[in-house]
C-alpha cells in the first residue's frame, strides 16, 4: 500500500512537471536528455528509409554486417538485387575530421563486380559513449540536419558545390542513432567527387587541415566566400524546396539552454578576465577585451541570447540554407588549371540560418590577427559577390546581424573557457599556455591525445571568444544590441506562422529521390512542431 502511493505521488510530479514544462525549451532538453539516458544504443527503423540501420562501426564490420550494407545498398538502388556484400573490413585509419560521431573507412568486396561502386567507403554513426559531446550532438540536431541534406538536397546543391557521393543515409529520432555512408576522400591522393550535372571528375586532393592546428590563408577563405555564397544564392529562404528543412532557431533551441546554463556559471568570470575568481593567473593567454559598455550585463545577455538569434533567423531577406561551417577541417581542396577550387563534408549543422550570423560563425575560428587584418576585405567581398549572384545585402544590415550573430558563441564560450581553464590549471599545464600554443600542433608520441584535445579545445575558444569581443567592439554591439531591443518592443520583427519556410517546425513533406532510394518522405515524422519565440522559457 506504502509502494502503490509513493508510485502514484512520482507520477502525479511526473506529470504536473511535464505540463508545467511542456513547449519549453527547457522541457524539450529534459525530455532529450531522457531519451538519451532510455533510447540510446537501440536499433530501430530509420525516419527515412524504414530500414533497420547499424548503429556502430564494431556492428557493421561485425558477422551481420555485409547482410546489413547489402540491404542499405540495394534500397538505395546503389547494388543490384543478383549481387551481394561479401565482406566489410575496417581499415582501421585515423579519421581526423572533427569528434562528433564514430567513424572510419571500410574496404568492401562484393559477390560480382559492380562498376559504379567504390572499393573503399566513408562510414559515420553517432557517438556511443554518453557524455557532453552526445548531449551536445542531441541538443543540436546534428544528425537530423545531416540526413535531410543528402536526402533533400545535395543532388542539387552539387550543382554549386562539390559534396561526396552518398550511398545511405538515416536517423531515428526517438534513439538519436544515425547512419550515413558515402564514399571515401583520399586526402593527399586521387580522388573523384560525383556532381549532379556531370559524370565523375577525378583530381589530386590535398593533405586535410584543421582549423586550429593548420595557419589560416586569404585564398582559402576569399573561396569559402563564393562557395558560401552561391549555396545560399541557390537556396535562399523563399525557395519552397527548403520548407521541411531544418531551421536554425529549430535545431539549437535546446542548446541555447546549455549556454545559457554555461554562461551563468562562468562568463562574467571570463569577462573580468579571471580564472573562477582568480585574478593574474596568465593574463597573457587570455587575449580577449570585452567591450566595457558589456561588463555587468552578462545575465541581460544571457536572457535575451535565444531571442536575438531567434529573429534573426527569421528575417527571410537574409535567411538561407547554409552549410553554417565553413572551415578548413570541414573541406577538401584541389587544384584546376592553377585555381585553387574546394568541396564541402561533415553537414551536420547545416540549415536555415541568417547569412551574416553564419559568416560570424565561420570567421571567429581564424586567428584574432588574422581576422582582424583582413575581415573588412572578406565582408566587402561578400557582399560584391552576393550582388553579382542577384542577392544583393546592404551593408549596413549585413554588419547588423554580424554583429548580433556573435552572441551564441560569445555566451557559450565565455562560459565554456572556465571549465577549460580550470582542468588545464590542475594539471599544471594553463600557467604555461601561449596564444596559439605549439603544444596543439606537435605530434610529440609522448602527449596523451585526450590532453592534446584538450589543448586544441582551450585554442579554439580563447580565439572565438577573442574574435567575438573584437568584432563587437568594431562594429558596436551595444548599440545594435539597444536597436534591436528597441525593434522587439514596438512589435516589429516579424514572426512567420507556422508551417512557412520561416515559421515552426516543417509540416509537410518534399517529393524527393534521394540516395536513400525513397521517394515521398514525410519529414514532419523526424521533426517535433515547436513554438515560435514567445514561448522562450528558460
Amino acid at each position: 500500500m506504502e509502494l502503490g502511493l509513493w508510485v502514484a505521488l512520482v507520477l502525479v510530479a511526473a506529470s504536473s512537471l511535464y505540463w508545467s514544462l511542456r513547449g519549453t525549451a527547457f522541457g524539450a532538453l529534459l525530455l532529450t536528455i531522457v531519451k538519451l539516458i532510455a533510447c540510446k544504443g537501440r536499433r530501430a527503423a530509420g525516419a527515412l528509409t524504414g530500414l533497420w540501420f547499424p548503429i556502430s562501426v564494431e556492428e557493421l564490420t561485425g558477422p551481420r554486417g555485409p547482410k546489413l550494407l547489402t540491404k542499405m545498398l540495394q534500397h538505395g538502388q546503389h547494388l543490384p538485387l543478383d549481387v551481394s556484400v561479401l565482406s566489410v573490413q575496417h581499415l582501421r585509419k585515423d579519421i581526423k575530421d572533427g569528434v562528433k560521431g564514430d567513424k572510419a573507412l571500410l574496404k568492401v568486396t562484393f559477390s560480382k563486380e559492380v562498376p559504379n561502386l567504390p572499393g573503399t567507403f566513408f562510414v559515420k554513426f553517432n557517438l556511443q559513449s554518453f557524455g557532453a559531446m552526445r548531449l551536445l550532438v542531441a541538443t543540436s540536431d546534428v544528425c537530423l540536419c545531416e540526413a535531410l541534406f543528402y536526402h533533400h538536397l545535395a543532388e542539387e546543391a552539387a550543382e554549386v558545390v562539390k559534396t561526396p557521393k552518398c550511398f545511405f543515409v538515416d536517423f531515428n529520432r526517438l534513439t538519436g542513432e544515425f547512419c550515413l555512408l558515402t564514399e571515401a576522400l583520399h586526402f593527399g591522393g586521387p580522388a573523384a567527387v560525383s556532381t549532379a550535372d556531370a559524370s565523375a571528375s577525378s583530381f589530386e586532393l590535398r593533405p586535410m587541415k584543421h582549423r586550429i592546428r593548420d595557419p589560416a590563408t586569404l585564398e582559402e577563405q576569399l573561396l569559402f566566400i563564393e562557395t558560401g555564397a552561391r549555396l545560399h544564392c541557390k537556396f535562399w529562404a523563399d525557395n519552397q524546396v527548403l520548407r521541411d528543412m531544418p531551421k536554425f532557431y529549430e535545431t539549437h533551441r535546446e542548446m541555447w539552454v546549455l549556454c545559457s546554463l554555461s554562461g551563468r556559471f562562468g562568463l562574467g568570470q571570463t569577462v573580468r578576465r579571471t580564472l573562477r575568481g582568480q585574478a593574474e593567473v596568465n593574463e597573457d593567454w587570455m587575449t580577449w577585451d570585452v567591450p566595457g559598455d558589456l561588463k555587468g550585463k552578462e545575465w541581460e545577455l544571457i536572457n535575451d541570447m535565444p531571442a536575438i538569434l531567434t529573429s534573426l533567423a527569421q528575417d527571410l531577406d537574409m535567411a538561407a540554407f547554409g552549410h553554417n561551417d565553413l572551415t578548413t577541417d570541414n573541406a577538401f581542396y584541389w587544384k584546376d588549371c592553377d585555381h585553387l577550387k574546394l568541396g564541402l563534408f561533415d553537414w551536420q549543422q547545416s540549415c536555415v540560418n541568417n547569412v551574416a550570423q553564419e559568416w560570424a560563425w565561420n570567421w571567429h575560428f581564424l586567428e584574432p590577427e588574422f581576422l582582424t587584418e583582413h575581415e573588412e576585405r572578406l565582408i566587402g567581398e561578400l557582399l560584391v559577390t552576393y550582388e553579382r549572384l542577384g542577392r544583393p545585402i546592404s551593408r549596413k544590415k549585413f554588419l547588423h546581424a554580424y554583429v548580433l550573430g556573435t552572441v551564441q558563441m560569445f555566451v557559450f564560450g565565455g562560459g565554456g573557457l572556465q571549465l577549460l581553464m580550470a582542468e588545464l590549471h590542475s594539471k599544471g599545464i594553463f600557467q604555461s599556455l601561449v596564444p596559439n600554443d605549439p603544444r596543439c600542433r606537435m605530434s610529440d608520441s609522448t602527449m596523451d591525445e585526450n590532453l592534446r584535445e584538450k589543448l586544441v579545445g582551450a585554442e579554439m575558444t580563447r580565439r572565438t571568444f577573442t574574435n567575438c569581443c573584437n568584432i563587437m567592439r568594431r562594429h558596436d554591439f551595444a548599440s545594435a544590441w539597444l536597436r534591436w531591443k528597441a525593434e522587439r518592443t514596438k512589435g516589429a520583427r516579424h514572426v512567420p506562422p507556422r508551417g512557412t519556410v520561416g515559421g515552426g517546425r516543417c509540416q509537410r513533406a518534399a517529393t524527393t529521390t534521394s540516395c536513400c532510394g525513397s521517394q515521398h518522405i514525410d519529414a514532419s515524422k523526424a521533426c517535433s512542431s515547436w513554438g515560435s519565440e514567445g514561448e522562450w522559457k528558460v
